[in-house]
């Protein structure tokens, strides 16, 4: 049989009229020739349009084409695995010669751990997909893009059938538009012991100081011990050992409410190990929302600097809590719970990169306070250049007029020992830390500046020599060269610095050394205070993991400062900050009265202030709005805010009660001027009945919110955004769709388990306002919850009804039988087609180019008979002649 599969190319055969018309004779004498012309073109053009429309030939095929579905999710367990591959390799033992296999392995994903095949051989499962859910739909769609067209389908699924991500129906139904069968072979489950959290209660919302209870379901599948603790945040509010009865254990955990804000209180079992199969589901958590006066989460390295000022809004109303910067906590969610973060002269080296992220996302994405009050060790002399901190406040760490910081040269003396190959709790190698702490300096230094990078390890070499600023990139290029490896000789990098900057015009010139350590005192000490008392050259050195006593004196005769670096990610922050320092710029010690440069709220009622002795200088961004001002000639701001994200920013640059605030301690005003500050940082959306929610829906997290005006009308027309903060990692934001009067929806996977937040923002075309957030607890896969099996042989029964499959539980051999209708096989034509045009080619043109006569014909029959029967013929043709001439004469 012949089929097309083009058809449609068959309208090109009227171009044969065409043909005809054209080359039909036009003379007698050549019709014969360009007839046979015209046959051959015609011929020519019709293979030429069969192969376009896709010519085949189809025939009958008894060949089967079998995909094996592994479910190797973790509910399947290493027993079920065994018993797939085992079933698996006696169903291939059974295969006829022409008969096919393939092999997809599932759980979350699906992947191919063999491609069609006819090969019996199956040694072991090497494929790894995610095994924390079981999508059926995938793998079966994965399995249905396998099959070959021209033999007979047949798909078996290996599972427990327990579904928990996908819809394995709708798969199944694709399957059965295209002819597959689906099978099956159920795993069993031995019983094991299993210990799992089923549920913890909190409520909605209660009030600070309140009593109420956290609810907690503990099941157990025999009678064990287990030690139950509760955290709410990263805080252990109880932890007691338990005898947990077979099936549900119920307990209830009486706490009081403390910060406003959200609060999520996480339940963690810890069974004895034989009495549990699985872990992830030994943790699950719930959110309840403390109301309250505002609280204020403030931060200093000294609770006596802010004594004051803790004093005065504590008086104003404000629930405060102080903390030291290694207390502050880690993550949007934990800081959620303030109204507002207050940071005193907090360095950012006492900042870790995650603290510092976890701020800016909290002002941002949560629509939280940020003050950042200054001092000697705040802003652009704490190291907050090119920092979240610095991306989320008002201000720059660079000042703008380069005529008032005196030239800087300035020597880099790095470490390059193999021992800074190490890699920090970061991740990252400790040469590489070094690589982006000058990238960074290099960054924050004038374009009349000049820097130098030298490496060592027992000698001395110049990365980059002494230069101006002019060329960063490729100043920077070169510094990306530096690679790690060898010994540890300090004298050899500081001698070559020493060389450069000794004779250096500069009037303020420094060196930073950095290293960890291994190397002998061999004159540094007196070679940084040289340094320092005959040719101004400061050192400071950064000793990662502390060092030996001599680096610490090179420092201090040298002029600089001493780092001993325990957190290493903090190395760039320490580089910039040795930087700012070296300029001796940046702190502005004058006293001075600021001036009112704009009107706030932070002012209202305010109108007049008491003389500060001093700030730090930086420049203003281009859409923060400055309060107050320093004095002339520069003045620099004092007081500055602005819109972050959903957030709001302050940036004091003077402290407030330090050598620079303490005119203002006594001043009548100083509480209502923080507790303004604090405030006008605290954002509360206009439209208040707003109802929020979230389900699960297979992997798909739900997003319905529910607004309605005060009256209880549908609010309509919203525009809104909801900023998702998962537990770990960066936030983000997903468009918020209007399904129905006053309802709204959004979507979103979440990919972690555990705690989130989700700010709602936005307005109404009137101008109203929404700010709202909520929390959300993404709890363990259902992978891990009690299933039934029944229920998942049920489904898996259901997919083979739908597909006219059965059961092959025990029945290896009967995957390779040959009881499906058989598919016809189709073999493409349209090579051989074009073959032969292509070979009938020729014939035309000779048909159309070459004259042969008769003397041709002669001459080919001689070279291809020889001379003996061409000779013969010309003694025929003698004797006709001579017959011929007889009769003549005769007549």
């Amino acid at each position: 049989m012949i089929t097309f599969t083009t058809p449609a190319a068959l309208l090109l055969l009227f171009g044969l009229l065409i043909l005809i018309f054209w080359g039909w004779p036009k003379v007698k004498y050549r019709r014969l020739r360009d007839l046979t012309s015209l046959v051959i073109r015609c011929l020519i053009f019709t293979l030429v349009v069969f192969a376009l429309a896709g010519m085949q030939t189809a025939h009958g095929a008894d060949r089967l084409a079998v995909v094996f579905l592994l479910d190797h999710s973790d509910s399947v367990g290493q027993n079920g695995r065994e018993q797939q591959l085992e079933y698996v390799r006696e169903s291939l033992n059974a295969m006829s010669p022409d008969d096919q296999a393939a092999i997809v392995v599932f759980g979350a994903d699906a992947v191919v751990e063999r491609p069609m095949s006819a090969g019996r051989e199956l040694a072991a499962i090497r494929s790894t997909p995610i095994t924390g859910n079981t999508d059926l739909e995938e793998a079966i769609s994965l399995g249905l893009a396998l099959f070959p067209e021209d033999a007979a389908r047949r798909m078996v699924i290996l599972s427990d059938g327990a579904q928990t991500i996908g819809d394995a129906t709708a798969s199944a139904g694709r399957a059965a538009a295209t002819g597959v069968e689906i099978s099956y072979v159920p795993l069993t489950r031995e019983p094991a012991p299993e210990v799992r959290v089923l549920d913890v209660r909190a409520p909605e919302s209660v009030s600070a100081g309140q009593f109420f209870d956290i609810g907690i379901s503990v099941e157990a599948s025999a009678p064990t011990d287990a030690l139950i603790t509760v955290l709410a945040g990263n805080v252990v509010v109880s932890r007691e050992e338990r005898s947990l009865a077979a099936g549900i254990n119920n307990y209830a955990l009486e706490l009081q409410a403390s910060n406003t804000g959200f609060r999520d209180f996480r339940v963690v079992v810890e069974p004895a190990q034989s009495a549990d199969g699985y872990t992830q589901n030994n943790e699950l958590a719930a959110f309840t929302r403390i109301d309250g006066p505002p609280s204020v989460l403030l931060v200093s390295q000294d609770a006596a600097e802010t004594e004051h000022l803790n004093a005065a809004l504590t008086e104003l109303g404000f629930r405060v809590e102080q903390v030291s910067p290694n207390e502050l906590p880690i993550g949007a969610a934990a800081l959620e719970s303030y109204d507002s973060v207050l940071l005193a002269n907090v360095p950012a080296t006492q900042l870790s990169q995650r603290r510092m992220d976890a701020l800016n996302t909290y002002v941002r994405d949560l629509g939280g306070g940020l003050i950042v009050v200054g001092g000697p060790n705040a802003y652009a002399p704490g190291g907050y250049f090119q920092t979240p901190l610095e991306e989320a406040l008002p201000v720059n760490m660079q000042v703008q007029d380069q005529q008032r910081i005196p030239q800087l040269t300035i020597a880099y003396v790095i470490d390059r020992s193999g021992s800074m190959t190490v890699v920090g709790p970061s991740g990252v190698e400790n040469i590489e830390l070094a690589k982006e702490a000058i990238i960074r300096s290099i960054d924050f230094l004038q374009p009349t500046d000049r820097a130098g990078v030298v490496s060592f390890d027992i000698d001395g070499v110049w990365i980059a020599e002494v230069q101006p600023v002019l060329d960063r990139l490729g100043l920077q290029t070169q510094v990306a060269s530096l690679r790690a490896g060898g010994g540890t000789d300090i004298l050899a990098g500081m001698r070559l610095a020493a060389e450069a900057l000794a004779n250096d015009p500069a009037p303020r010139k420094h060196i930073i050394l950095l290293t960890d350590g291994g190397a002998t005192a061999n004159g540094l000490v007196e070679l940084a205070a040289e340094l320092n008392e005959d040719y101004n050259t400061t050192t400071s050195v950064i000793a990662i993991g502390g060092g030996p006593a001599f680096l610490e004196q090179m420092a201090l005769r040298g002029g600089g400062n001493y780092h001993e670096v325990s957190l290493v990610e903090s190395i760039p922050t320490i580089f910039t900050q040795e930087t700012v320092l070296a300029t001796r710029s940046y702190i502005i010690e004058d006293t001075f009265t600021p001036t009112v440069f704009a009107a706030s709220p932070i002012l209202q009622g305010i109108t007049s202030a008491p003389n500060l002795l001093g700030y730090v200088a930086t420049s203003p961004k281009d859409t923060a709005q400055v309060v107050l001002r320093g004095p002339a000639p520069y003045y620099d701001p004092i007081l500055a805010q602005w819109q972050y994200g959903l957030g709001r920013a302050v940036a004091f640059t003077s402290d407030a009660a330090g050598r620079w605030g303490q005119n203002w301690v006594g001043w009548e005003d100083f509480a209502r001027f923080w507790s303004q500050v604090v405030e006008w940082t605290i954002i509360e959306g206009t439209i208040q009945n707003i109802e929020s929610g979230i389900v699960m829906n297979g992997e798909v997290a739900s997003l319905s919110v529910d607004a309605r005006t005060d009256d209880g009308s549908f609010l309509n027309g919203l525009q809104l955004t909801a900023n998702i903060i998962p537990p770990e990692g960066e936030s983000f934001a997903v468009p918020v769709r209007q399904i129905a009067p006053g309802q709204y929806a959004a979507d979103f996977i979440p990919t972690q388990e555990g705690t989130y937040l989700v700010s709602l923002s936005g307005a109404d075309q009137n101008g109203g306002t929404v700010q709202q957030t909520m929390g959300w607890v993404m709890s363990y896969s259902p992978e891990y919850r009690a299933s039934n099996l029944a229920d998942g042989i049920a489904l898996l029964s259901q997919l083979a009804a739908e597909t006219g499959g059965q059961s092959l539980a025990n029945s290896p051999e009967a995957v390779f039988a040959h009881n499906l209708p058989a598919r016809a096989g189709y073999t493409p034509a349209w090579p051989y087609l074009l073959l032969l045009a292509a070979l009938l080619l020729p014939f035309d043109i000779a048909v159309r180019r070459l004259i042969i006569t008769r003397s041709d014909l002669r001459r080919a029959r001689a070279a291809i008979f020889g001379d003996q029967q061409a000779a013969a013929e010309t003694v025929e043709r003698m004797a006709a002649l001579k017959t011929a001439k007889a009769r003549a004469n005769v007549d």
